[in-house]
């Protein structure tokens, strides 16, 4: 029997892959110069550790990118693990990790702002 947090996943992701596909292109144009302009670094697996969230969140969006202004593709709850992949710092100066996240049955990969983490996230840059 499917959890109602598989059957949120399995409802939401095909509407906000569409709903980034048709919005992409004009918040790009718009916000190439702005702080918040999503961009997708490039990453790999070079840290092995992992975390969870601080004590004091109960949720934490994953990004597309490592700007607050990306898509969400997933959230990560209070108790989750999350393995750590490296990390960048943005445009604006803020630290943000790649992380991986199981969610039932699904994985979910993406930019978490590692504030949010309760080690201020991974040691590797990408």
């Amino acid at each position: 029997m499917k959890s109602a947090r598989t059957k949120l996943a399995a409802a939401v992701l095909p509407l906000a892959f569409a709903a980034t596909s048709l919005v992409a292109a004009p918040a790009a144009i718009a916000g190439e110069s702005g702080a918040e302009a999503c961009t997708h670094p490039k990453w790999s697996n070079k840290d092995s550790d992992t975390g969870r969230l601080k004590s004091s969140e109960l949720l934490a969006p994953i990004h597309t990118g490592p700007n607050a202004g990306c898509p969400i593709t997933a959230d990560i709850l209070h108790g989750d693990v999350v393995y750590y992949h490296c990390f960048v710092n943005n445009s604006s100066g803020n630290s943000w990790t790649h992380v991986r996240v199981r969610i039932d049955v699904y994985d979910f990969n993406g930019w978490v702002w590692d504030e949010y983490l309760d080690d201020n996230g991974a040691t590797h840059r990408c």
